[in-house]
């Protein structure tokens, strides 16, 4: 084989073939760093990473579906155990209601033992009471403390959605929006209560444009001059007759105009 005479020793003639390699290539962005591509291969490069970004959506959209669901079923849960203790909460107030007529004195003189098994029977009902009053009540606390975390887990949802959709968005944003939001008699408990990003994207838009509206209006403005009027016949400052002058003093100008004229 005979050697290209322009080539060094075991040099690749594909080498000269493909030109400089800054001319070759293209830098791409992913996960926060740059690399230099093919340029042949930017395009196939670029989707495969638009399908993976678009995958990891997804993943983290059913993520946060099976934890808001998860969470909604505990939340069903202690409510319907946090119902039939109520129920039971009830019959057991209706019971003890029953021994607040009692003459407890004039039974025991009757019959003492009766007297001593009513007595028990009633302190067990109260015993009882309390303890079911005391389970509803932490119940109720982890009814909140669910709907809070769950609340909360949604509108962290939100915020990674509207991270996407409004360019800048970021905790400063978001407390601007419940500012401008609360000046319309909106409380923050109801904001939090708003885990739809087509609300808070439509709030970011009106916010905007009232914005804007109130740079216009305070924007600097030119000064409007008028011009001075001048009749023919006068030249000097003090026979000039200007709009901006009182009446009086326009009459008079006016009037010596008049009189250099004849």
């Amino acid at each position: 084989m005979i050697q290209d005479p322009t080539l060094a020793a075991g040099e690749d003639p594909r080498a000269l073939m493909a030109g400089p390699a800054d001319d070759a290539t293209e830098e791409i962005e992913h996960g926060g760093r740059f690399y230099r591509v093919p340029r042949a291969l930017k395009a196939a490069m670029l989707a495969n990473i638009d399908h993976e970004r678009a995958g990891q959506e997804m993943a983290a959209q059913r993520q946060a579906l099976m934890q808001r669901q998860r969470m909604m079923e505990m939340e069903a849960e202690l409510a319907a155990a946090s119902a039939q203790d109520r129920a039971v909460l009830i019959a057991l107030e209706s019971q003890i209601a029953q021994f607040e007529g009692v003459d407890w004195q004039a039974v025991a003189q009757r019959d003492p033992q009766l007297a001593q098994a009513l007595w028990a029977q009633a302190q067990d009902l109260v015993s009882t009471h309390e303890q079911y009053a005391a389970a509803i009540a932490q119940q109720d606390q982890q009814v909140r403390a669910a709907a809070a975390q769950r609340a909360q887990a949604e509108l962290a949802e939100t915020g990674r959605v509207l991270a996407g959709k409004i360019e800048g968005w970021s905790p400063e944003v978001a407390a601007k929006l419940v500012e401008y939001a609360q000046a319309f008699g909106v409380t923050l408990e109801e904001l939090r209560e708003v885990a739809d990003p087509r609300l808070w994207m439509i709030l970011h838009r009106a916010h905007q444009g009232e914005a804007a509206l109130k740079a216009q209006a305070a924007g600097p403005r030119s000064p409007q001059v008028r011009p001075a009027v001048q009749l023919s016949g006068g030249s000097a400052p003090a026979a000039m007759v200007r709009d901006d002058m009182g009446a009086a003093e326009w009459m008079r100008r006016r009037n010596a105009q008049a009189m250099a004229g004849r």
